[in-house]
């Protein structure tokens, strides 16, 4: 990306969006365990076009003042019952007036995992990121397939 884009970009984004009020920053945790990563049904969003058939990674937005490393903590806790260690800060992307920030996530007790929200979500599961059978939703897999490579290393040298 050009120099003048990226600074379009910024403008766009940081200042002209933020002072709409349509800036809102979330945060999407790519949870890993050996080979699979854990996702969650969607929940039904017109404003970004998801339905409960499709799935994403944990996370949410993030509550003013709040840390992005926090909001990961407490969303990951609130949506699965999990808690968590950061890895790594993949980098972020945009749907609509969200910005997404990517981090790679480990579980430290597998066995607290549970459906926290059910009128949100209706399932976890843990699955493997060369299934194409899953239906993600646009920007998950958009996301997914764009950090494929670091997600991958990643879940190498977690196994070692």
């Amino acid at each position: 990306m050009k120099l003048f884009e990226k600074l379009q970009d910024f403008f766009y984004w940081e200042i002209f969006n933020r002072l709409k009020g349509n800036n809102q920053d979330v945060v999407c945790a790519i949870i890993i365990n050996q080979n699979k990563i854990l996702a969650q049904t969607a929940q039904k969003n017109n404003i970004i076009n998801t339905d409960d058939t499709q799935y994403v990674v944990p996370g949410g937005k993030v509550e003013p003042g709040e840390t992005l490393n926090a909001a990961v903590h407490r969303e990951i806790k609130e949506e699965t019952n999990l808690n968590i260690d950061i890895i790594k800060k993949l980098g972020t992307t945009r749907n609509n007036k969200y910005k997404l920030h990517w981090f790679v996530c480990a579980p430290t007790d597998l066995s607290l995992l549970k459906v926290v929200e059910p009128l949100k979500q209706k399932e976890l599961k843990w699955i493997n990121l060369e299934d194409s059978s899953i239906n993600w939703t646009p920007k998950n897999y958009e996301a997914l397939m764009k950090y494929k490579t670091q997600i991958s290393q990643i879940q190498k040298t977690t196994k070692e």
